[in-house]
């Protein structure tokens, strides 16, 4: 199985879609805007390996965060 990170996995369709992807035994690495939209993420998501925050909408941020998630 894979690890996979998935942006936006607080709700919608990226939420979905880890859910999904954890059912069928990968692991799953959620990002979220912020530390309390991942907090929320991780409790919407059982199984779940971990969470990151960052805002995509800033370049530090998503250059910090691509680090991480790396």
């Amino acid at each position: 199985m894979a690890r996979i990170f998935i942006t936006g996995s607080a709700d919608g369709l990226g939420h979905l879609t880890a859910k999904a992807l954890i059912r069928e035994g990968h692991q799953v690495v959620l990002h979220a805007r912020n530390a309390v939209r991942g907090k929320q993420a991780l409790s919407k998501v059982p199984g779940a390996e971990d969470v990151l925050a960052a805002d995509l909408s800033s370049i530090e941020e998503t250059k910090a965060l691509a680090s991480k998630a790396n």
